[in-house]
């Protein structure tokens, strides 16, 4: 579950990414994390901690980006 949920919060983080023209480091210092973890996220690497995906979430919701329910359901149960 732990990974399907990387996979899904990684290809939406590239989608926002894309349409909001904004660079990586941008992304890392909106989420206040460092270059390492959101490229090892992207790439599927790795997944975000628990900390990290609140980070995520509140930076999607903040911005108005809709966040499809298998994330958030993913997200409530690790």
């Amino acid at each position: 579950m732990v990974r399907r949920y990387g996979n899904d919060i990684a290809r939406l983080m590239r989608k926002v990414q894309r349409d909001m023209e904004m660079s990586q480091q941008e992304l890392e210092t909106e989420l206040n994390v460092s270059y390492t973890f959101v490229n090892r996220w992207e790439r599927k690497q790795a997944v975000p901690s628990k900390l990290a995906r609140k980070s995520i979430l509140d930076f999607f919701k903040a911005r108005g980006i809709p966040i499809p329910p298998e994330i958030l359901e993913d997200n409530e149960k690790v």
